[in-house]
């Protein structure tokens, strides 16, 4: 889908909320959009009704189900994928208004869409976290934000949520999908323009379709529960396809038929759009570009900026975004205006620093009963985390490496040895205050990619204070180190 000129007049107006429909017109806030930076400042020229019928209440609801569960039963996570346990999943699934009605007790997580869904907003948004119990279990616990959280209004807890969805999940690793025929933030800007083009109209695919709307269904379904998310929102209202979904090999698997805008959606999707435009505020898309601590909302340079079909002056409008630091604003910022003055006034803090010094610890482990601690300050390199975990295992430094922050190896998520080819941040290059770490957080270190040597980093402590410079050091040892290089005699062959 190239992108696409379609010049407007340029009668420039604040952009209003209309007193029948009561949702923000796209032609105004498009041409609007030139004229100044933000529309965090209009003057609203009707009440601020909250449309109850098509604001996505069900949606809060469900998620407070889901976390006040976890509260009150000890949620234990599975070895590999770190999912809920399938002792657990038939009674959260019976808890939700959205269920999967074919589910057996041997179900896995992925198979339950919306309780997917809401595992990954839950530790996205720093809810709910792994934690490790005795003999190496994982059980999913709430986190001390868990009760600001529950201090929101609703209106202040959809806005929270859709914030995490929109800034902190990595959609790609949620969707899991592997094809990827268009990025994501190209296909949502080309369907959300055209959903406020049509003014909530109805896209369809069947033999009567616009050639452009069907393509755009296909490229969605593609990303399989990824209209479901926008869904469930309150953004659209998706038809199933119920053959299709039927006739899928894979049973997590959904698409859909139509999509049927909402009266609610038709005013979040224009701000969304060029006011919290993805590629500016989702951390992960902004990783692929290669930043190592992104901050949502901030600058954003890139020399190769992919758009969809969509008129130039959007296209500038988005610009005019990339250059201004937003990140000041909290998120729901330019939403307020659609609400009730008292229904939307806070939300969750956030890390906004580019750099954190401290005396960092670390607990490097290569199972349950072996691990070492390890003590590094925020101005140390990852390179010297790297050698300072060799040293603590008393392994040879002569091959490569990479450290993946997302834990999942061979991720895009990576901080590769120095002279990588793959275009990767290299370690000697990035401090280890810049990378936004938190308490708790691990990650996964690989070394040698030939024997694939697999160290869990958690960060164990971050003491905030100005360090004075002292060499790396091993804290503790638990375990005997494992031999480097095993011998085998067939190796000699």
């Amino acid at each position: 889908m190239g992108k696409g000129i379609n010049k407007k007049k340029n009668n420039l107006k604040s952009p209003v909320i209309n007193k029948e429909t009561e949702q923000l017109s796209f032609d105004e806030l498009s041409d609007w959009t030139d004229s100044s930076p933000s529309i965090e400042n209009l003057e609203v020229e009707s009440g601020k009704d909250t449309n109850k019928e098509s604001f996505p209440i069900t949606l809060i609801s469900d998620f407070d189900r889901f976390i006040n569960y976890i509260e009150n039963h000890p949620v234990q996570l599975t070895k590999t994928k770190e999912y809920i346990s399938q002792k657990h999943l038939p009674d959260l699934n019976n808890r939700m208004t959205i269920q999967n009605e074919h589910a057996t007790r041997y179900t896995k997580q992925d198979y339950y869409p919306y309780i997917h869904f809401f595992y990954y907003l839950a530790l996205s948004g720093h809810l709910l976290e792994k934690v490790s119990e005795k003999q190496g279990k994982l059980l999913l616990k709430g986190t001390e934000r868990l009760q600001l959280y529950k201090d929101l209004s609703n209106t202040e807890k959809y806005f929270f949520l859709l914030e995490t969805f929109w800034l902190d999940v990595n959609w790609e690793k949620l969707i899991a999908q592997r094809y990827k025929p268009l990025p994501i933030p190209v296909l949502l800007q080309d369907i959300f323009y055209l959903f406020s083009q049509k003014n909530s109209e109805y896209l369809a695919l069947n033999k009567n379709s616009d050639l452009r709307e069907s393509s755009l269904i296909k490229y969605l379904n593609i990303f399989s529960s990824l209209s479901l998310y926008l869904d469930w929102f309150g953004l659209w209202k998706c038809e199933n396809d119920q053959e299709r979904i039927e006739m899928s090999f894979r049973k997590n698997e959904y698409f859909a038929k139509s999509i049927r805008g909402t009266a609610f959606g038709a005013k979040v999707i224009p701000v969304l759009l060029i006011d919290r435009n993805i590629n500016i505020w989702n951390i992960a898309f902004r990783r692929e570009e290669g930043e190592i601590n992104p901050i949502p909302g901030t600058e954003l340079e890139l020399e190769k900026m992919m758009f969809a079909d969509i008129p130039e002056e959007v296209i500038n409008a988005i610009l005019e975004r990339m250059k201004v630091d937003q990140s000041s604003q909290p998120f729901f910022q330019p939403f307020k205006i659609l609400f009730p003055e008292e229904e939307l006034q806070r939300t969750l803090p956030r890390n906004k620093r580019r750099f954190i010094d401290g005396i960092y610890t670390f607990k490097v482990s290569i199972s349950t009963g072996l691990w070492r601690k390890v003590v590094l300050t925020g101005k140390h390199t990852m390179e010297h985390l790297h050698e300072i975990i060799l040293s603590a295992y008393g392994f040879d430094d002569d091959h490569l490496y990479s450290f993946f922050m997302d834990g999942e190896k061979w991720s895009n998520d990576c901080i590769a040895s120095p002279g990588d080819d793959y275009g990767h941040p290299n370690a000697d290059q990035i401090l280890i205050g810049g990378l936004g770490l938190i308490p708790k957080q691990r990650f996964l270190y690989l070394f040698d990619y030939g024997h694939e040597w697999k160290f869990t980093v958690e960060v164990e402590q971050i003491q905030e204070v100005d360090s004075i410079p002292f060499n790396p050091f091993v804290q503790e040892r638990k375990g005997k180190a494992p031999e480097q290089y095993a011998e085998d005699e067939s190796w000699f062959e």
